[in-house]
């Protein structure tokens, strides 16, 4: 006969061990949902950047980092949010690849990196449209952010939900 709670104990010298790792689990989760809605503010103000703001004409054919130098310190208020938002973007990026390592759960580790890569190719490709403003650019600047939205949700339904302290 089997205990019908069996599966939630957990032996004392084991106990810290899974507490640790639920820990880490949750961190991933948190940095993942603060990852998802940074996307979508960053969604937000690339769209309103596209539609609405003039980038001076001074920053067309720049290279990667005179561009995001340019876009920073010399574009309008909305370009310069979106540029700091994609450079903090992509420390939390490597937050979540170092959390879902620590983790040591492969599949997270896998989609975690994913998520990574899209946040590096939408804020490289972004630079670059700071340089030509080319509707390739920037079509795929949107699509790498829907990606990277798309790898944090995903990581927020496959990570396992911690179990609350009242059930131990």
């Amino acid at each position: 006969m089997t205990q019908p709670y069996a599966d939630r104990i957990v032996p004392s010298s084991d106990h810290h061990i899974a507490s640790t790792n639920e820990n880490k689990i949750l961190r991933l989760r948190t940095n993942s949902f603060a990852a998802v809605v940074m996307l979508v503010i960053e969604l937000g103000l690339g769209v309103g950047v596209n539609l609405y703001s003039n980038l001076p004409a001074s920053d067309h054919g720049k290279g990667l980092l005179t561009a995001f130098g340019a876009a920073v310190t010399g574009g309008p208020i909305a370009l310069t949010l979106h540029a700091l938002l994609g450079t903090l973007l992509l420390i939390t990026g490597i937050a979540a690849v170092v959390r879902a390592t620590l983790a040591r759960r492969t599949l997270l580790i896998g989609v975690a990196i994913l998520a990574f890569v899209a946040i590096l190719v939408a804020w490289v490709t972004g630079t670059k449209f700071v340089g030509d403003m080319s509707a390739g650019t920037s079509l795929l600047m949107a699509l790498a952010t829907a990606l990277a939205i798309l790898c944090y949700a995903t990581l927020l339904f496959i990570a396992p939900t911690p179990r609350s302290s009242s059930r131990r």
